[in-house]
C-alpha cells in the first residue's frame, strides 16, 4: 500500500512538471519576399523640401476692443527640408470700429451734463482721432511642421496636409493719439482745448508666434489657414491711462499709456509651390 502511494506521488509530480507552461523566448520574424528592406512608404510626395511657396493672402485680427483690422499681403517661405522651412510676410489695409467704439463715437461727451471736456472722453464723432490702428504688419519667421498626412471629404476626395508651427520676429506699423500734455490744465499747443492734436505713427517690435494648415489640391496648389500673435505694447483707446493710481492720472497722452496687446489675427491663403511639380520618394 505503501508503494502504490509512492508511485501514484510520483506520477502526479510527473504530469505537473509537463503540463507547466514554458518559458516564453523571443521570436525574430524573418520578412522575405519583396517586402524585405522595403521602407514604411513608396513614392511619397515630397511637398516641401527644397520648394519655394508664394501665399497671397487675407488676414482678419480677432478679439479687437475698439477697431477691427483686414490686412492684404502676402507670406513667402523656402523648405530647407520636408519639415522646416524659413519665411518672411508682410501686410497691409485698412481698420474700422467695433460695436462699443460705435457706441462712444455717437454718445461722446456732448450728451453727458456737466462733464467738462477730458482726454479721456473724445467729442461725439471724433473716436477715429484717438484710436490705435494697425497699418501694417511684418514677420520673418522659421516654421516646423511635425505632422503630414492625408484626409478625406465625405470618402469622396482625398486631399494631403500637413500642420505646422511658426515663431519669429514681428515688426508693426501703427498709428496712435498725438502725443499730448495737459499736466498744466491750460490749454496750449500740446493741450488744445476740444480738439486732437495729429496722429503719430511708429514702429513697433515683438515677436510673432502662432500654427496653421496648409491642404494641396495637387503638386503646385494649396489652401493655407493660420492664427498668428504678434504681441507689442500700444494705446488703443487713445486715452490716459498712466498716473499715481487709478483715479488720479498725469493728464498726459504718451508713451506711458501704453499696454500690452496680443494682437490675434487670422488668415487665409491661397498657396503657390514652385516649382511645379514635386519629387518622389523611392
Amino acid at each position: 500500500m505503501k508503494a502504490t502511494k509512492i508511485v501514484l506521488l510520483v506520477v502526479l509530480a510527473s504530469l505537473g512538471f509537463s503540463a507547466a507552461p514554458r518559458a516564453a523566448r523571443a521570436q525574430e520574424i524573418q520578412l522575405e519576399g519583396p517586402l524585405a528592406g522595403a521602407p514604411a512608404v513608396r513614392r511619397m510626395v515630397l511637398y516641401r523640401e527644397g520648394r519655394f511657396f508664394l501665399t497671397p493672402s487675407v488676414t482678419f485680427t480677432i478679439l479687437d476692443t475698439y477697431r477691427r483690422h483686414m490686412l492684404f499681403g502676402a507670406k513667402a517661405e523656402y523648405n530647407i527640408l520636408d519639415w522646416l522651412s524659413a519665411g518672411i510676410y508682410f501686410g497691409g489695409g485698412f481698420g474700422w470700429r467695433t460695436g462699443i467704439a460705435d457706441q462712444i463715437n455717437d454718445l461722446g461727451i456732448d450728451d453727458v451734463p456737466g462733464q467738462d471736456y477730458d482726454l479721456n472722453f473724445p467729442l461725439r464723432g471724433h473716436v477715429d482721432n484717438q484710436l490705435g490702428q494697425l497699418q501694417w504688419l511684418g514677420a520673418v519667421e522659421g516654421r516646423v511642421i511635425p505632422l503630414r498626412g492625408k484626409f478625406s471629404l465625405f470618402g469622396k476626395l482625398f486631399l494631403a496636409m500637413d500642420v505646422y508651427v511658426n515663431l519669429g520676429v514681428g515688426i508693426a506699423g501703427v498709428k496712435e493719439r498725438g502725443t499730448t500734455d495737459c499736466s498744466a490744465q491750460v490749454t496750449g499747443p500740446s493741450c488744445p482745448q476740444d480738439d486732437y492734436l495729429p496722429m503719430e505713427t511708429r514702429v513697433a517690435v515683438g515677436p510673432s508666434f502662432g500654427g496653421g494648415v496648409t491642404v494641396y489640391f495637387n503638386d503646385w496648389i494649396g489652401l493655407n489657414l493660420e492664427y498668428r500673435s504678434t504681441p507689442f505694447t500700444w494705446n488703443q483707446s487713445g486715452t490716459d491711462e498712466y498716473g499715481e493710481s487709478e483715479v488720479v492720472l498725469d493728464r498726459k497722452i504718451d508713451s506711458n499709456d501704453r499696454f500690452l496687446a496680443w494682437n490675434q489675427m487670422m488668415t487665409i491663403g491661397c498657396t503657390f509651390i514652385f516649382p511645379f511639380t514635386a519629387e518622389r520618394t523611392n
